[in-house]
């Protein structure tokens, strides 16, 4: 094992947290490995943000322990996304799983930021010191090692069928739209996650949504989910369609909650 981990970023970690593991035949059997000992690690963290649930003494670091609790559940998300991708390529390449992985490790340096922004660095650490960045970055290593050309057709990748990238390139796509987002009272909604949330609760399999926003200015900070997938939104235009948002951290929100548009593993 001592070989396979020297040509990690972080041998020492891999030393530690794999020793007791079977010596790797090849690179793609020591990928597996790596992921699987960075998801042990995740489950871990996650032990901890657990116990800091009711340990929160402030809102800021209430703020924090509420995005660090949806980030390290998006990153055990994003890990067991690349395990059981893995397994058979048809559903997953290497650059799939590079994806994943580095959101897994983003997540984790987020988290990790917006503790500093809010000045509860201390709070948090229980977190974010138990060495699954490193885990994750070893990860990466492997798979970046192992990575071939990703293939594309008409500018979108392999995987997306011929009848979504004709769908996307449509140039009505607004007039296909399921649902109508209107300030005015002239569509389904009047707020763009009122109709995000009905629309996947009301989703009937796995088709494409698509919402249309028609022109206005949407004073919203919309959160998108793990199982808001295969959604599309369309507006009138740059100068027309307008969603903004007024948290900051000045009012108490770390960066990652005050995004106007954010995609996470869970609501709060």
């Amino acid at each position: 094992m001592n070989y396979w981990c020297s040509t990690t970023p972080h041998p020492e970690q891999c030393k530690i947290f794999m020793g007791g593991h079977h010596v790797p035949k090849h690179r793609t059997d020591f990928r597996t490995m790596a992921i699987q000992v960075a998801m042990e690690r995740s489950l871990h963290a996650q032990i901890h943000v657990e116990d800091l649930r009711n340990h929160c003494r402030s809102k800021h670091e209430k703020a924090v322990w509420t995005d660090c609790s949806k980030l390290i559940s998006n990153t055990i998300f994003q890990l067991n996304n690349t395990i059981q991708g893995l397994k058979t390529t048809k559903n997953c390449t290497g650059v799939d799983a590079q994806t994943w992985l580095s959101t897994a490790l983003t997540n984790l340096d987020t988290c990790r930021v917006g503790s500093v922004e809010l000045n509860v660095s201390r709070f948090i650490s229980p977190i974010v010191s138990n060495n699954v960045s490193e885990l994750i970055s070893n990860s990466l290593a492997i798979n970046g090692g192992l990575l071939g050309k990703q293939k594309t057709k008409a500018g979108f990748p392999n995987w997306v069928s011929d009848r979504e990238r004709k769908l996307l390139q449509s140039p009505s796509l607004a007039s296909q739209a399921n649902y109508v987002v209107a300030k005015d009272g002239s569509g389904h909604f009047r707020s763009i996650q009122a109709a995000i949330n009905y629309a996947v609760l009301k989703r009937r399999g796995n088709g494409r949504i698509i919402i249309y926003v028609k022109k206005g200015v949407y004073r919203e900070n919309i959160e998108i989910s793990n199982n808001m997938n295969q959604l599309t939104l369309v507006g009138d235009g740059l100068r027309y369609t307008v969603i903004t948002g007024n948290r900051s951290v000045a009012t108490g929100f770390t960066t990652y909650s005050s995004a106007t548009f954010g995609k996470s593993s869970l609501f709060a």
